[in-house]
C-alpha cells in the first residue's frame, strides 16, 4: 500500500509541473523583432534611446511617422498584455518584404490588413487592431488647387485625375471605386509625388499628416489635403504574427489582450490623432466612399498615459 501511495504520489507531481509548464508565462526578456521601413528606422531608433519616454507612448503631437506608431502600438499591447518583452527594429525595404520577413521567422510582428494574413499558413492574426473605415485619408494635391473655387466649393470628382501604386491593394480599390477622369499607376511613393509635379495627375491618397496645415513632402514636393472629402479605407488592421515565433499562440493571445486595454483607456485613438490617421480637423468632411463597417466614433476618452 506504501508502495502504491508512493508512486501516486510521484505520478501527482509529474503531472502537475507538466501542467506548470504548459500555462508558465513567457519569458520576460523575449526580443520581438518588428520590420520598419528604412526611411522611418532613424526616427523609431532614436524614439526607442530618448530619455523621455514620450515618443514612446504617443504623447508627442506631429509625429507623422507610422512606424514609430506601430512600434509604440506592439510595444504598449505586449506590455499591457503581460508580455514586458521589447521590441526591436529592423530594416525592411517594403511591406512586401516585410510579409516575406515574417513568413521566413526572420521578423516576428507587423501590422498588417486583414486579406494580407488570412489564408496564409506563415501568419498568425490578432483581434483587429484598427477598425474598418477607422483609417481616413486626404486627396493629396498641389498648395492651392482650389483657387479660384467659390468658399466651400467640392471639387468635381469626374474631372479629376488620380495616381496611385497599384501594389497597394486597398489605396488602389478606392481609387477604382471613384468616378475618376484617369487613374495612373506609379512605382514608388517619389514617382507620385513627381507625376503630380509634372501636371501628369492631380492627386494621390495619403495618410493625413499631424502639421497644422496637414501638408506631405517627398524629395521637396509638397502636396496638401483637397479641402472637404477624405476617403474611408474599408478594412481592419491586425498584428501578423509569424508561425515560427516561440509561443506564437500565447504572444497571441496576450495581445489581444492588450489591444482591447489599449482601446477601452482611448491610448489607440491617441496614437492615430497624434500622427495623424485620425484628424478633428477633417472629422466633418465628405466622405467620398463607403465603408462595409463604420468605426466606432463614439470619442472614447484619450488617453494621457
Amino acid at each position: 500500500m506504501r508502495i502504491m501511495q508512493s508512486v501516486m504520489t510521484i505520478a501527482a507531481s509529474f503531472m502537475l509541473l507538466a501542467t506548470s509548464a504548459s500555462t508558465a508565462p513567457l519569458k520576460q526578456d523575449q526580443i520581438i523583432r518588428l520590420p520598419v521601413r528604412q526611411a522611418d528606422i532613424e526616427g523609431v531608433e532614436a524614439c526607442i534611446r530618448s530619455p523621455s519616454d514620450d515618443c514612446r507612448k504617443c504623447r508627442e503631437s506631429n509625429q507623422s511617422n507610422l512606424s514609430l506608431m506601430n512600434y509604440t502600438l506592439l510595444h504598449e499591447a505586449l506590455h499591457a498584455g503581460g508580455i514586458k518583452a521589447e521590441v526591436e527594429p529592423v530594416i525592411s525595404p517594403n511591406s512586401e518584404r516585410s510579409r516575406k520577413m515574417i513568413a521566413s521567422g526572420m521578423a516576428d510582428i507587423k501590422t498588417d490588413w486583414a486579406f494580407n494574413i488570412s489564408g496564409n499558413d506563415d501568419f498568425l492574426k490578432t483581434d483587429p487592431l484598427l477598425r474598418a473605415g477607422e483609417i481616413e485619408k486626404g486627396l493629396y494635391a498641389p498648395r492651392g488647387f482650389m483657387e479660384g473655387k467659390a468658399d466651400n466649393a467640392l471639387p468635381d470628382i469626374h474631372t479629376l485625375r488620380a495616381v496611385g501604386i497599384r501594389n497597394w491593394r486597398l489605396d488602389w480599390q478606392v481609387l477604382e471605386s471613384l468616378p475618376l477622369a484617369s487613374l495612373t499607376n506609379a512605382a514608388t511613393v517619389k514617382q507620385m509625388f513627381s507625376i503630380i509635379n509634372a501636371g501628369r495627375a492631380d492627386f494621390t491618397l495619403l495618410e493625413f499628416s499631424s502639421r497644422p496645415d496637414m501638408g506631405r513632402e517627398v524629395d521637396g514636393i509638397w502636396l496638401y489635403p483637397i479641402p472637404g472629402i477624405k476617403v474611408s479605407l474599408p478594412e481592419t488592421q491586425h498584428f501578423m504574427v509569424s508561425r515560427k515565433l516561440k509561443d506564437a499562440d500565447k504572444v497571441i493571445e496576450a495581445l489581444n489582450r492588450g489591444i482591447k486595454t489599449l482601446r477601452d483607456n482611448g491610448f489607440i485613438r491617441l496614437c492615430l490623432m497624434n500622427n495623424g490617421v485620425i484628424h478633428p480637423e477633417v472629422e466633418d468632411w465628405h466622405t467620398l466612399n463607403a465603408t462595409a463597417e463604420t468605426a466606432d466614433r463614439d470619442h472614447s476618452t484619450v488617453s494621457s498615459q
